[in-house]
């Protein structure tokens, strides 16, 4: 367990805070933190966002259509009064309508049946997918360091406590590979054990995020996520010099260029009016992707590939949710439609990839 003040990655924090304080909400039932994994295990496999799989024509994982009337009458979901509600009714049975069925191999226990009918007890109210929801900031339960106090109180519900506050080598040594990959060395080690000023811990902190190491270990995750590399990828895997690229990524993580700024120079750069020399260079986050010079390819086929790498690169790295299904149909579990795959991929139509 990190304790107060160990430096963790953005990812982490958001990670830990998130699950700590939905953890934290035990009253009323959650959609997204009770429900929708425990129908997504059993229920929309037969009941869910595939047509082609589903049964019954009952579908749950949509409110509207979970209180709709089933062609026998029956109501799967009816808000507020789960005596009335189908699939209380079946999670319940212990006869051959029990839900889910045997052949599903699935089961649900009792403190999960009993979470689903106080769920629809308590009006079934549904959530979006939590990807997709307005980002609130939550009330931390105690004062101090807002993630401990978050952790602190998931732990005291399961009767644990944080670990002891590692010793200043350890802590320095998890601070230095957490930012820049790097061991400190024996010189930082030593000052920092003999540095008694009670801003010693953020002092390190600030002198690692400035240094050059800092913004090579970002820069190695970002240049992952957009598939940096230099060379083309296909076939013979010919050189592709795309160095002055990573160049203007490492730059902006080391001047801590804003984020708006970084996203419109890499997709659009060279369309910003009177342009910089380095705002043309970011834009060739758009030819980033694979590339064949094959002899025999088919140049519209290719260039329809190239589209559609950027579109799926796009959505992952900016959006953090794929968009790659919806380039054969409709996507199953997500909002998106072939057509705003597309759609997008339309942005990309004039570059000159032959150029």
């Amino acid at each position: 367990m990190m304790i107060e003040g160990s430096p963790m990655t953005v990812a982490r924090l958001s990670m830990l805070v998130c699950c700590a304080a939905g953890a934290l909400r035990s009253e009323p039932v959650s959609f997204n933190r009770d429900i929708r994994p425990v129908m997504s295990d059993t229920c929309f496999r037969c009941h869910g966002p595939d047509k082609s799989s589903r049964m019954a024509n009952m579908r749950l994982d949509l409110r509207d259509e979970a209180i709709k009337p089933l062609r026998n009458g029956k109501i799967p979901i009816v808000p507020g009064n789960p005596d009335q509600s189908e699939i209380i009714a079946r999670i319940f049975s212990n006869d051959g309508r029990k839900m889910p069925p045997d052949f599903s191999h699935k089961t649900l226990t009792e403190k999960q049946k009993q979470t689903v009918r106080r769920w629809v007890a308590e009006g079934a109210k549904y959530e979006g997918h939590w990807a997709y929801q307005p980002v609130r900031r939550p009330e931390p339960p105690a004062a101090g360091n807002p993630v401990d106090a978050f952790i602190n109180a998931r732990l005291a519900r399961e009767g644990l406590k944080m670990s002891a506050e590692a010793d200043r080598r350890t802590l320095l040594r998890r601070a230095s590979f957490d930012l820049t990959g790097l061991p400190p060395t024996p010189e930082d080690a030593a000052a920092f054990q003999n540095d008694q000023s009670p801003d010693a811990w953020s002092k390190v902190v600030d002198r690692l995020m400035a240094s050059p190491h800092y913004a090579e270990k970002q820069a190695m995750h970002w240049l992952d996520a957009i598939r940096y590399a230099d060379s083309a990828g296909f076939h013979g895997d010919n050189l592709w010099p795309a160095w002055p690229y990573r160049d203007y990524v490492l730059r902006a993580l080391r001047d801590n260029k804003p984020f708006d700024e970084f996203t419109r120079e890499q997709i659009a750069g060279d369309l910003i009016p009177n342009a910089t020399l380095d705002q043309k260079i970011a834009s060739a986050y758009n030819r980033m992707n694979r590339y064949s010079a094959e002899g025999g390819l088919q140049p519209k086929e290719y260039l329809a590939k190239y589209g559609a790498d950027r579109v799926r690169t796009l959505s992952a790295t900016w959006l953090g949710s794929t968009m790659g299904c919806a380039e054969c149909h409709d996507h199953k579990f997500d909002p998106f439609t072939s057509k705003d795959f597309y759609s997008m991929k339309a942005f990309f139509a004039d570059i000159k990839e032959t150029a």
